[in-house]
């Protein structure tokens, strides 16, 4: 039996109102949003004392939450990794003293590693950003942000143009941050990018997983890699190696579809509303993936694949057991 199943319904609801903002959250990248998801985990272990006094139903309530926050936003693997992370870091737990240091030990791990990992994107993206030129940048990325910020700061002058990113609008987000940040920004609506994009010398995405097939980002991305390959436009994913995941969970992104209403609300009868948010890029459509580890081509994806190991819990098949 799952051990998540054993608990009792007001802890999974509790659960569930920690992770329901991460549901609702349409204008957050993916590693912003695992960041988020590290302090859930913290609020489940740090509130379970009282209603799961042993090792194994603290368990039990983590992988509830691993689970849950999956069911959120499967195309997010960062949100894969950490719960796979906890699971893995606590398995051999016997105690709650050892359980608690196991899983707060996986938790800072891998801030630190989301951490450093978008810093030395940032400083490999210097170089990528040519002085006093227009760079593309699409939907909202706290990696792509993390660089642009990072060259203005060390003193590279350069605009930035980016579009709206429909229907959540989170375009905006990324163009109200960078000119906070003291960036030139011009804005305009998706339908223009090929109007403005030919002008740029570079175009930065972030993206939400990596696997042999590509790159999952904000749908909109394969159509912006189309124009970059006519356009002559050399295309950047910017992404940390937690977004890599195996073969099995590439297609996860298809599960994320929202409401037709967030498209067309109040659509008249016999309209049908498509509101799939993510779409895949295959490598041949980009310059490279900028990772923490250099400017990855699709070749060298195998080598990080290999190395993903999966607590059962979350294995593909465990859930449609």
């Amino acid at each position: 039996m799952d051990k998540s199943t054993a608990l009792e319904s007001p802890v999974k609801i509790r659960i569930n109102e920690l992770i329901q903002p991460i549901t609702d959250d349409l204008l957050s990248g993916a590693a912003e949003i695992a960041l988020r998801a590290i302090t859930i985990f913290q609020g489940v272990l740090a509130n379970a004392e009282g209603d799961l006094p042993s090792p194994d139903q603290k368990k039990a309530a983590l992988t509830y939450t691993a689970k849950g926050l999956l069911d959120a936003q499967p195309a997010m693997a960062p949100l894969f990794h950490l719960g796979n992370d906890v699971l893995l870091a606590i398995e051999p737990a016997k105690t709650n003293e050892e359980l608690a240091s196991l899983c707060n030990d996986a938790l800072a791990n891998f801030e630190k590693r989301l951490c450093a990992s978008a810093a030395t994107i940032a400083d490999i993206g210097y170089d990528l950003i040519d002085p006093g030129e227009l760079i593309f940048a699409y939907s909202f990325s706290s990696t792509v942000v993390s660089c642009l910020l990072n060259a203005r700061a060390r003193g590279r002058f350069f605009r930035v143009v980016c579009t709206e990113a429909r229907p959540s609008m989170e375009g905006r987000k990324l163009a109200s941050r960078l000119a906070s940040g003291g960036i030139e920004v011009i804005h305009t609506f998706d339908n223009a990018m090929g109007l403005v994009l030919g002008n740029c010398s570079a175009a930065f995405m972030g993206c939400d997983c990596i696997a042999r097939a590509g790159v999952i980002n904000k749908v909109g991305s394969w159509m912006l890699a189309v124009a970059c390959r006519e356009l002559k436009v050399p295309l950047y994913a910017l992404s940390g190696t937690e977004k890599f995941v195996t073969d099995e969970r590439m297609f996860e992104f298809e599960r994320h579809e929202r409401p037709g209403v967030e498209v067309w609300d109040n659509a008249p009868k016999g309209v049908a509303l498509l509101n799939q948010q993510f779409d895949l890029v295959p490598f041949d459509l980009l310059a490279g993936v900028v990772t923490e580890n250099g400017i990855l081509k699709g070749k060298d994806v195998d080598p990080y694949l290999e190395k993903i190991s999966v607590h059962r819990a979350l294995k593909l098949e465990a859930a449609l057991s």
